[in-house]
C-alpha cells in the first residue's frame, strides 16, 4: 500500500548526548515560542537522546554519537531537508519548508 506523502508530518529529530543539554534547551525554546507555525507546516518535533535504546535512530540518520547536538529536518517525502549541529532559527526552518514545492501547494490550497 502506498502511503500518501501529503498525509506525513514533515519531521524535526533533535539528537543529543550528555554533552548537548545545553544546546537542547536554547533549541526547544526556540521551537517552543512558534509552536502555531509548526502545528499550520504539520511539523512534530522528536527529542532523541543518546541511549542504547536510541542507537537505531542515531544509526538510520547517520549521527555521530560524539556529536554534542544534531538537528534534521526531514521532510514528507522522508528524506532530509536540513542539517545542522548548531540551534537552527525557527525563521530559517520555516523559510527553508516555506520554499519547498509541496509546501507551496499547501499554501495555495
Amino acid at each position: 500500500m502506498m502511503v500518501n506523502v501529503a498525509e506525513q508530518p514533515r519531521k524535526v529529530l533533535v539528537f543529543h548526548n550528555a554533552a548537548g543539554q545545553q544546546l537542547l534547551k536554547s533549541q526547544l525554546n526556540e521551537l517552543e515560542a512558534a509552536q502555531d507555525g509548526f502545528r499550520e507546516r504539520d511539523i512534530e518535533i522528536e527529542s532523541i537522546a543518546a541511549s542504547a535504546q536510541n542507537a537505531g535512530k542515531w544509526k538510520k540518520w547517520q549521527v555521530d554519537s560524539s556529536e554534542a547536538f544534531t538537528f534534521i529536518l526531514v521532510g514528507r517525502d522522508g528524506g532530509e531537508k536540513l542539517r545542522s549541529t548548531e540551534v537552527v532559527k525557527v525563521s530559517k526552518l520555516f523559510g527553508l519548508i516555506d520554499a519547498m514545492p509541496m509546501r507551496r501547494r499547501e499554501m495555495n490550497e
